[in-house]
């Protein structure tokens, strides 16, 4: 993930009182036959979350990029970017960032490979 996407969910969480975000993988709402990854925000951990799906801190150690590992936010009460277990292994190595039309204000979420290539949610 990175700080500008970081910085994002903070913000975001924090403004509208949520527990935390969850990226999923599901069927695109503007185009038919076409995948897409999208956020949404998350009222109700208890309600909204499976045991499938996957937590990440949006807390970092020292080195200022770094995630807090699983094992050390596991239970702190933050809140946190939530992986949809259907987004889990298409996303699995890859980087986080967002992009911000500032005309509309719409966000939406961009994934890249380990090399550095944009994340095709069809491919």
């Amino acid at each position: 993930m990175t700080p500008k996407a970081r910085n994002v969910f903070k913000k975001m969480i924090d403004i509208t009182n949520s527990q935390g975000i969850i990226l999923k993988y599901e069927n695109s709402s503007q185009h038919a036959l076409r995948m897409a990854f999208k956020f949404d925000l998350i009222k109700d951990l208890s309600k909204e979350l499976t045991p499938l799906d996957e937590g990440v801190s949006l807390e970092v150690l020292e080195d200022g990029i770094t995630p807090k590992p699983p094992d050390e936010s596991w239970n702190d009460n933050l809140p946190k970017l939530y992986i949809h277990h259907n987004a889990f292994m298409k996303v699995l190595g890859g980087t986080l960032d967002v992009d911000i039309d500032t005309g509309t204000g719409s966000m939406k979420p961009l994934l890249f490979d380990r090399n550095g290539h944009a994340m095709d949610p069809n491919a």
